[in-house]
C-alpha cells in the first residue's frame, strides 16, 4: 500500500482498515488532526487490526485520549520539547488549568508568544508593528540565536500510555 487519503472530517474508517489490513500494512504515519486520528486508531482497535499508528503534532492533546481510551496505547506522535514539563511553567500550567484551560500542546507557546509581545508593546510605548518589532528584538530570547532562529531541540517523538503522553527515548 502507498499513499492513501481520508477526507477532513471523515468518521468511518472501516474501507481504509480494510486496505491496511489487505496490504499486511502494521505501522502507518497518518497526518491529521486528532479527532480524526483518534477515531481510526479506536476503529483499528475494535477491528483487532495489528497497527501501530504514527501521527503529527495535533496528537498533543487530552481530546485524543478521550476519543481512544485505551485504544490510543502505543499511538507515536511528534511534537516540540513539551514545556508543560519545564519547572518555570509549573505556574502559568496551574493558572491554565484553574482556568478550566488545559495546559498541553500550543497552549504554553501560545501563551509565552502573547507575554512576548506585551511586553514589547509596554517597552515601545506602542502598537505600531515596526515598534513593536524593534523592542521584540532588542532584548534577546534565550532559546533564539544570533539569527533569531529557535534553539531549542527539535521535535520529539511522544507515545499516548495509559491516558498520559511519554517522551520515547529509543525508538
Amino acid at each position: 500500500m502507498s499513499r492513501q487519503s481520508y477526507v477532513a472530517g471523515e468518521r468511518g474508517f472501516r474501507a481504509l482498515l480494510s486496505r491496511m489490513e489487505k496490504d499486511r500494512l502494521r505501522v502507518a504515519y497518518i497526518g491529521g488532526y486528532h479527532t480524526e486520528v483518534g477515531l481510526l486508531v479506536r476503529q483499528a482497535a475494535e477491528a483487532k487490526a495489528d497497527l501501530t499508528v504514527m501521527a503529527n503534532d495535533p496528537l498533543m492533546t487530552s481530546e485524543f485520549w478521550a476519543i481512544t481510551g485505551s485504544a490510543g496505547n502505543g499511538t507515536l506522535f511528534t511534537f516540540m520539547p513539551n514545556p508543560a514539563g519545564n519547572a518555570n511553567a509549573a505556574s502559568a500550567v496551574a493558572g491554565l488549568k484553574a482556568s478550566g484551560l488545559p495546559g498541553e500542546g500550543y497552549t504554553l507557546y501560545a501563551c509565552a508568544a502573547v507575554q512576548a509581545w506585551a511586553e514589547a508593546v509596554n517597552r515601545s510605548g506602542s502598537f505600531n508593528a515596526d515598534r513593536v518589532a524593534s523592542a521584540l528584538r532588542s532584548r534577546p530570547i534565550d532559546r533564539f540565536d544570533k539569527r533569531r532562529d529557535n534553539s531549542a531541540s527539535g521535535f520529539l517523538v511522544y507515545r499516548w500510555r495509559d491516558g498520559h503522553v511519554e517522551r520515547v527515548k529509543k525508538y
